[in-house]
């Protein structure tokens, strides 16, 4: 079954607040495709749920106590979508940023591109 942009996106966003290795890959294997690329300003094709998980394991190290929201629901069509987030970094006002997405048949990612200021 074809899952929403909105829950994969939701899926995406809160697999980001997740501690733990292994947890985090469990978190980001129910939204993220086994070939999915990761783009940012700092990263390039970041490949499969190894490689966002290790972002995000880094992003943990990096900004200990971060959290991501959902800060406006997607617009989407066919097998696109445009959302924006938020994080809150302790001691540091919040930031965000807008995601460009492409999903797969299952609706999962398969390709996802971020823009955002320096954190």
């Amino acid at each position: 079954m074809k899952t929403s942009p909105e829950k994969t996106i939701k899926q995406y966003v809160a697999s980001w607040n997740v501690k733990g290795e292994a947890d985090i890959k469990a978190a980001f294997a129910q939204c993220w495709a086994a070939n999915a690329t990761y783009t940012d300003p700092n990263y390039e094709n970041v490949l499969g749920v190894d490689g966002i998980a290790a972002l995000c394991v880094g992003s943990h190290e990096i900004a200990p106590g971060r959290i991501f929201h959902v800060h406006t629901l997607p617009d989407h069509h066919h097998n696109v979508a445009l959302y924006t987030w938020t994080v809150d970094i302790p001691g540091k006002e919040t930031k965000g940023g807008t995601d460009y997405i492409e999903f797969d048949a299952e609706g999962k990612i398969a390709r996802l591109v971020s823009f955002f200021p320096p954190l």
